[in-house]
């Protein structure tokens, strides 16, 4: 049976983004193509409209993770109980060149949407695993075998007691390597090993300062979902979920016609770092392991996918892997470019 774990490590929120070296540039549009209506509500990356037939509601998302975590959940609760307030029935959520970020935003966006269901409790998102490797078997075996001691703060990635079951959806003893034994896979012909299927990492109680709606704001089926295809890692975790658990509509604006375009791109699961995995072999004193990598001395980032969500469709596989057919493909044209307002405005009629 499972002791009662210690505090899990909750300062900390995990993200799952797309690395991308575009530099960040400022993007004001002209008068003539900035959205005519005044925002409902807004916080900064995130933006209220309601069109102009009194019943489409927007949100404008460019990233999960473009304020801070309290700061943008309360912002998105905010912004949509407004746009209920004033009439919408049907909501438009436009997430192009929406990279990711946090997770559990990722996760908290669909639960303020489709309310309490099946779909929403207790994980909103997908189940996923982690690669376990040997080393990183035994970073988890040197921390259990040190409680207290060597992540004292427990906000080490691979403490168990930060992870829960998928079985039990109970969160793992400080005693549990919960990478032994590992799930053998092989894949394009190579041996690999992953953790057992981990369920929710994002718990009601530790995401929503205030209690989310008893009840869905949006049915599903009256949601769409718009992106140009960059909609990646977190923004892709909420578009999947959407999509194959509430009905929503996806459409990407662009793209080759004769080419069927997918509504999002990379999905992951969680991502992280080289420097962030260096730290945790050199916390857990495992930098002269045999497997353990050379710093990394160039002036760099090397991204890592540390975990993987499960597909939903087949969730034997993950989710990477699997179909994501958008529902609509509109080509871009010069009077769409850069005007999201006409763009709204055409999504809305055609759904």
């Amino acid at each position: 049976a499972m002791q009662a774990p210690a505090p899990r490590r909750i300062q900390e929120h995990l993200v799952n983004t797309m690395l991308d070296t575009t530099p960040i540039m400022d993007v004001v549009l002209p008068p003539e193509l900035t959205p005519p209506q005044e925002p409902v509500e807004g916080f900064g990356i995130g933006q209220f409209y309601v069109l102009s037939d009194g019943t489409t509601g927007v949100l404008a998302l460019g990233s999960f993770s473009g304020a801070g975590f309290n700061e943008m959940i309360q912002g998105l609760y905010d912004g949509l109980l407004e746009l209920k307030s004033r009439g919408a029935e049907r909501l438009i959520v436009d997430v192009t060149n929406n990279g990711g970020g946090y997770i559990c935003v990722a996760h908290a966006l669909h639960r303020l949407i489709s309310g309490p269901k099946s779909t929403t409790i207790p994980n909103a998102g997908l189940n996923t695993t982690a690669r376990a490797g040997r080393l990183a078997q035994t970073i988890v075996q040197t921390i259990v075998d040190s409680p207290g001691t060597v992540d004292p703060r427990n906000v080490l990635l691979y403490n168990p007691i930060n992870w829960y079951d998928a079985d039990t959806n109970a969160a793992f003893d400080a005693s549990d390597n919960w990478l032994v034994p590992p799930v053998e896979k092989i894949i394009n012909g190579r041996e690999d090993a992953f953790s057992q299927t981990l369920g929710t990492d994002c718990p009601e109680a530790d995401i929503f300062a205030t209690p989310p709606p008893d009840s869905a704001l949006f049915e599903g089926s009256q949601v769409a979902i718009i992106s140009n295809g960059r909609c990646a890692s977190s923004c892709s975790l909420f578009s999947i979920a959407m999509a194959k658990t509430e009905g929503s509509k996806t459409v990407v604006v662009g793209g080759k016609s004769d080419t069927p375009q997918k509504y999002c791109g990379i999905v992951g699961g969680q991502s992280t770092d080289f420097s962030t995995i260096d730290s945790e072999i050199k916390t857990t004193g495992l930098k002269e392991h045999e497997l353990a990598p050379p710093d990394l001395i160039v002036n760099g980032v090397q991204g890592i996918t540390w975990r993987l969500g499960y597909g939903i469709d087949d969730p034997s596989e993950p989710e990477e892997w699997q179909d994501r057919p958008a529902d609509v493909n509109l080509p871009l044209t010069l009077d769409l470019a850069n005007n999201p307002a006409k763009l709204w405005d055409i999504v809305a009629q055609l759904i």
